[in-house]
């Protein structure tokens, strides 16, 4: 199965490990914190919380859905349940009966593929987020340690702990958090390079070319965006040893080309992953479950 990179998807899984093996008699909070495979800390309850409104946030984003309000408020209700329970006061079975009567884990699942179907993202295991954590957090030091300006230093090291912050908080951001600081990373180099006196410097060359293979590596192509090739990572699956070889390809290009921006666009085109399926081979998007209301019309005719 194609995995997703969206907070509805992962709220689902979420729910689904939490209702599957959670002890309906304990405590709410632990469950919920095992099944989001942080330690069990109630500071740490505040990352479940902020997953629930990224995911009312998204599903309330996706369009061209008839009788989205109907599912919408199916969320609305689950996050009604949570804020009126107190999770460190109230047993599992509380919100697990719940989550079971008002089928919210078929609500979740047809609204994350309708999400991800309508603003597709690559979906990184945590192997993959690891080494990328160890990678920068090299680069960091040898931010550091270089002899580059103190702006620049000071720019290129605030940016790289948001992408830090960014990996840590995939849980519940996904690629999509770690695709925008990556991103306001390579605008504000693109903003400052006329001004940079550094921009020979190798530390500069070697951290550029890492955020620029990582941003065009999670960043959808094209197909993706106008949702032509609906399932086109079917086939691949996003490796790190793909990033690491990609590293010096892209950082040669930057050595030929006159700015910034030319090399990302260059690298752009020269990484970008062409289609694998045509629209016709593609999945059937899953309809949404049918709401009590539906049940009742189809009951009365």
């Amino acid at each position: 199965m194609l995995q997703q990179s969206n907070a509805l998807r992962r709220l689902e899984e979420t729910l689904t490990e939490a209702v599957t093996e959670g002890d309906r008699k304990q405590l709410s909070g632990p469950i919920l914190l095992k099944a989001m495979k942080l330690s069990e800390q109630p500071q740490n309850i505040v990352d479940f919380y902020e997953l629930l409104n990224k995911a009312e946030e998204e599903a309330r984003s996706i369009r061209n859905k008839p009788k989205i309000d109907r599912y919408l408020q199916t969320l609305e209700e689950l996050h009604q349940v949570f804020v009126v329970n107190h999770v460190w006061g109230i047993q599992w079975n509380t919100f697990a009966a719940h989550i079971e009567n008002k089928g919210v884990l078929n609500t979740l699942d047809a609204l994350a593929d309708f999400f991800s179907s309508q603003d597709p993202a690559i979906f990184l295991q945590q192997d993959f987020l690891e080494k990328l954590n160890g990678e920068f957090r090299g680069l960091l030091e040898e931010i550091l340690e270089s002899s580059l300006c103190r702006e620049l230093k000071n720019l290129l090291v605030d940016r790289i702990e948001d992408i830090l912050k960014a990996i840590r908080r995939y849980h519940i951001e996904g690629t999509k958090g770690l695709e925008k600081v990556t991103k306001a990373l390579v605008c504000d180099l693109v903003m400052t390079e006329p001004s940079l006196k550094d921009k020979n410097n190798p530390t500069f060359k070697h951290v550029t070319a890492w955020v620029l293979n990582l941003l065009v590596y999670i960043t959808p192509s094209p197909y993706d965006i106008i949702g032509a090739v609906p399932d086109i990572h079917d086939f691949w699956k996003p490796t790190f040893e793909e990033l690491v070889a990609n590293r010096e390809k892209v950082e040669q290009i930057i050595c030929e080309a006159p700015t910034i921006q030319e090399a990302l666009k260059k690298t752009s085109t020269t990484f970008a992953r062409q289609p694998q399926k045509s629209i016709t081979s593609g999945k059937e998007l899953k309809a949404l479950p049918a709401s009590k209301e539906e049940l009742e019309d189809t009951t009365d005719n």
